[in-house]
């Protein structure tokens, strides 16, 4: 028989946080520098917000690649990245908001937020550290299809962070119960990006969601008009609003997303 060759050193487990604009480059180009250059401003304010400063001090390999940020920490640190840190998150960027609306009424910052754990070259080199499937994988959950559908369906004036973890991340600390927040609280979905060949289970988590609401339209307007006497109506929402939140917390789907439950 063939000898199988060398063995390796696992590298280190880390969690990993990685974060991003949403639709970064609909901004204006002289105002990119700033949205890049607050990304670290606005973690940083979070984690002492939310009492984690040690996280922030603590970092590991950060990088600031324009429009994101990435870092990582040790394991035991994971389930504060879920609970005070993303509801947190969603508070500063709220508290932002009007001074972002006074340079451009066009300007905001809205975050979508991976967080995956596993081995991560960490060794004080830069040029090796952080490198590595772990990495990769963190990246494509931030860029997945379903993430991105998140954000763009709810209203950009309320759902201000998106946040998916990845299937190991969810079963070690929410499941593991290590998380103030309930399973209940999160939605699995197939992660995908398909031109990266991507597809793997993960869990999202919506701190403020939303549901924005069209315009009706007449045969939508005739139908409430003709509704029985005596049923239930709200004045000013379509039923097209009810029917999506009916279908979001019951049926497993929201507009074109749909979930797959446990």
């Amino acid at each position: 028989m063939l000898p199988d060759g060398n063995s390796y050193h696992l590298p280190p487990y880390r969690g990993l946080l990685a974060v991003d604009i949403v639709r970064f480059t609909d901004h204006r180009d002289r105002h990119l520098p700033e949205l890049s250059t607050m990304i670290p401003d606005v973690l940083e304010e979070t984690f002492s917000q939310c009492g984690q400063e040690r996280i922030w001090q603590g970092q590991r390999f950060p990088q600031l690649p324009g429009d994101g940020y990435v870092f990582g920490i040790t394991p035991e640190y994971l389930p504060f990245l879920i609970h005070p840190f993303l509801d947190s998150l969603q508070t500063t960027l709220w508290g932002r908001s009007p001074s972002l609306r006074a340079m451009d009424r066009a300007l905001s910052m809205r975050l979508r937020v991976s967080i995956h754990v596993g081995p991560i070259h960490d060794a004080g080199d830069p040029r090796r550290d952080r490198k590595g499937k772990t990495t990769n994988d963190a990246f494509r959950l931030l860029n997945s299809e379903q993430l991105h559908e998140v954000m763009d369906r709810t209203e950009p004036d309320v759902t201000l962070v998106g946040a998916i973890l990845s299937e190991r991340v969810f079963q070690d600390v929410v499941e593991g119960g290590y998380s103030a927040l309930h399973a209940s609280r999160f939605r699995r979905v197939t992660a995908e990006v398909p031109d990266k060949r991507f597809a793997q289970d993960a869990w999202i988590y919506v701190p403020s969601p939303s549901f924005p609401d069209r315009a009706p339209n007449p045969d939508e307007a005739e139908g409430r008009q003709a509704a029985a006497p005596g049923s239930p109506t709200i004045a000013g929402v379509s039923a097209n609003f009810h029917d999506r939140v009916g279908q979001a917390f019951n049926g497993g789907t929201f507009g074109d997303i749909t979930y797959r439950e446990t």
